[in-house]
């Protein structure tokens, strides 16, 4: 049959959102400021569509009431309800009025037409498709023998961003050099504030971790055993640590720069640690105050330590692809790094683009450098949105065997050195993407954006997730997402 463009489901997706925002006591209504801008977004030529999941019948109804709104134009396509082929129903419009959409009448075979002069003012409540949960979203189909759902309730109807076709993972698709599982690292709690300028309090902190724990995430990085004197926010680290003593369901590793911070950290009940290098030069001075070879020496006193503490170490490594100072960094000199950590007990090494500039071709050389001196098993990725780049340096991250993505809910947290930073990928948009690759979690997307809704609230700004921000305002059903 003939298909419609790709392109098309980027303006339905626009006027899918018009709806959501345009509700009223009599139906939401399609303006002509409306349909133009669906007809701006999506070619509408009617001859293509998407292969898998698109009927090309059901999208008729939007496409010849956009082609019909640009300024007087007359429709190309019409719709009905019978069961005449796509290519069938794609025909000429007559005319001054005449031409025009055929929309299907509840209960009925027949449809009846709208005049193109009244298309700017088509009450969606008779146009739109059934409520058919896809692979991947919506199946547009509208047939004899299908009801029709009422626009006014669209953003109730079942969509789910979960992938349940059973064929991704055969040889050659995208999905099939992924991990089955990926394991979510929390760490909006010590890297998500401890940027912020107000003092957030304990009780909002310890909430906010209560939360995150509550959707499921395995491991959430509580705080941070620095001097109160160079990270303030995390001043009250030990209080921290008490209140969630008896909190069960995850791991809570906690930051520590020393021997000294080691030890406060392990007093207070910290069964895991996490210690930080970086693979600039320049930025471990500026950051730690001290040389590369300076901060492995201290993180070898540490491990020892832990060693005999039997305290796991989790590695972290900044400015993998790019340092604010020297610029691009060499793969070789993450990769050093990486194995001084690995050959000194850390049992997880987290690779961080601290300033966001990396892409799949700068991420991917680094990753195998990395990967040739240590197991790919024990890497995770840590990756800032400062360029939007996150969510694709994450599935290169996936495609080469990592399995462990570090996240920061509501995207809070960034780099203080970097021009324009915009924090660490949020943990909703993570969570999003993995649940529309097939790829297991457990962790519940609607209760993680509670926990970023709670914490942006008291920080009185709004939520760096796409995936929140889409979805507050809308009326969807976060928990089937």
């Amino acid at each position: 049959m003939h298909l419609l463009p790709a392109s098309l489901i980027v303006g339905f997706g626009f006027l899918v959102t018009l709806v959501g925002a345009g509700r009223c006591d009599r139906g939401p209504m399609l303006t002509r400021r409306a349909l133009d801008e669906v007809s701006r977004r999506g070619a509408l030529s009617g001859r293509e569509a998407v292969s898998r999941k698109c009927d090309a019948r059901g999208a008729l109804a939007f496409i010849g009431a956009a082609s019909g709104a640009r300024g007087g134009d007359t429709p190309e396509r019409s719709y009905s309800s019978s069961g005449a082929s796509a290519a069938d129903e794609v025909g000429a419009g007559d005319g001054a009025g005449e031409g025009g959409i055929r929309y299907p009448r509840r209960g009925s075979d027949q449809g009846y037409s709208v005049p193109s002069s009244r298309y700017s003012s088509i009450r969606l409540r008779n146009t739109l498709f059934n409520r058919t949960r896809g692979s991947l979203g919506w199946d547009l189909k509208a047939t004899n023998n299908d009801s029709v759902c009422d626009a006014r309730y669209l953003s109730t109807c079942d969509y789910t961003s979960h992938c349940v076709e059973k064929n991704t993972r055969e040889g050659g698709k995208l999905l099939g050099s992924i991990p089955r599982y990926v394991k979510i690292v929390e760490v909006g709690p010590r890297d998500g504030l401890q940027n912020e300028k107000e003092i957030v309090p304990t009780k909002v902190k310890v909430g906010l971790i209560k939360m995150l724990v509550s959707s499921g995430l395995p491991v959430v990085e509580a705080t941070s055993f620095v001097s109160p004197k160079w990270v303030p926010q995390l001043g009250d680290a030990k209080d921290v640590m008490e209140a969630i003593r008896n909190v069960e369901g995850a791991r809570f590793p906690v930051l520590t720069p020393n021997l000294k911070g080691f030890e406060a950290a392990v007093a207070a009940g910290a069964k895991e640690v996490a210690i930080f290098a970086s693979a600039s030069e320049s930025f471990s001075k500026s950051n730690i105050n001290c040389s590369i070879e300076e901060s492995l020496k201290r993180y070898h006193d540490v491990s020892l330590a832990a060693e005999k503490a039997s305290v796991p170490i989790r590695g972290y490594i900044s400015c993998v692809v790019g340092c604010p100072v020297e610029g691009k960094v060499p793969p070789t000199k993450v990769a050093y790094v990486a194995e001084k950590l690995y050959d000194m007990g850390c049992s997880e090494i987290s690779l961080g683009d601290t300033i966001g500039v990396g892409t799949p071709g700068t991420v991917v050389p680094m990753l195998e450098a990395v990967m040739n001196v240590v197991p790919v098993d024990k890497l995770a990725v840590h990756f800032h949105d400062t360029y939007g780049q996150a969510l694709s340096n994450i599935l290169a991250s996936l495609q080469m065997g990592i399995a462990t993505v570090d996240s920061s809910v509501a995207g809070l947290g960034g780099c203080p050195y970097a021009k324009g930073a915009t924090g660490n990928v949020a943990t909703e948009d993570v969570v999003y993407m993995l649940n529309g690759l097939g790829v297991k979690t457990n962790v519940d997307l609607g209760k993680v954006m509670l926990a970023g809704d709670f914490i942006c609230k008291h920080l009185e700004r709004p939520s760096h997730s796409k995936t929140a921000t889409a979805l507050s305002t809308s009326t969807a059903h976060v928990s089937k997402l």
